[in-house]
């Protein structure tokens, strides 16, 4: 058991560059994977943007009539666009959440 744990440290330590090699390249390789999905899925998130933050808003407040006290603009993966998140503070100061659709302008959440 000895004798074959040290040849294998003798085929490591002999292959060291191109076992360090390999694994840097495997590690780049998936930086830059993961890199081009995130660029891919946001490129495509963009180009889905058919409401604006201004038309959502009009959207969020026929929902619920109140004031707008602060808006988070997220990207939803699944749908590969954009959705956006108002918080607003009703007639009766209950706060509320809208979620609106970037692509479709409607409503996906209401809390």
């Amino acid at each position: 058991m000895i004798s074959k744990l040290e040849e294998i440290k003798k085929i490591i330590f002999k292959n060291k560059k191109t076992i360090i090699k390999s694994i840097s390249i495997i590690c780049v390789s998936g930086f830059m994977l993961v890199t081009l999905s995130g660029l891919f899925i946001y490129s495509t998130a963009k180009k889905n943007i058919n409401y604006t933050i201004e038309e959502a808003k009009e959207i969020a407040l026929k929902s619920v009539n109140g004031d707008i006290l602060k808006v988070n603009k997220k990207l939803e993966v699944e749908s590969l666009s954009f959705e956006y998140e108002f918080k607003i503070k009703d007639n009766n100061n209950i706060l509320r959440e809208v979620t609106v659709d970037s692509n479709l302008g409607v409503i996906t959440d209401l809390d």
